[in-house]
């Protein structure tokens, strides 16, 4: 596991094997990051540059994210939200979304208890989790 200086890391985080965390990266509280997972701080990396500038990422409470998934530096992931693994995200994420692919998209809406509670694109307003019963999104 890599964190750079000045990475940002909550209570109740568990970051597996092999992460990379670059400067840049602020992670809420009760967040999972998954085996050999990386985040970029970079929008046009060259070896060599004077106008070098750290773009932010912000990981919300309670997200999860897979083996291997690579997030994009310049995005928020929303609370709850769930990443795939594999997964290369582009663009920040609503609370309680679930993403895979390349580049990740929407799949559906998962709980606070990590269940899929819908494969729906849209989640309706009164979607209830069939696990813990509990509002999700």
């Amino acid at each position: 596991m890599f964190v750079d200086a000045g990475v940002v890391i909550g209570d109740w985080v568990k970051i597996q094997n092999n992460v990379s965390v670059y400067r840049g990266v602020n992670i809420e509280d009760e967040v999972f990051i998954g085996p050999s997972a990386v985040f970029t701080n970079d929008r046009f990396p060259r070896a060599r540059t004077p106008s070098w500038e750290v773009m932010s990422t912000i990981v919300r409470r309670g997200t999860s994210i897979g083996a291997n998934a690579t997030v994009v530096c310049g995005v928020e992931l929303g609370t709850w939200s769930t990443v795939g693994a594999g997964a290369v995200v582009t663009r920040s994420l609503a609370a309680h979304e679930l993403v895979v692919g390349n580049p990740a998209r929407r799949v559906g809406w998962v709980c606070r208890c990590g269940q899929v509670a819908s494969r729906n694109p849209v989640p309706p307003p009164d979607l209830r989790c069939v696990t813990c019963r509990d509002l999700a999104p």
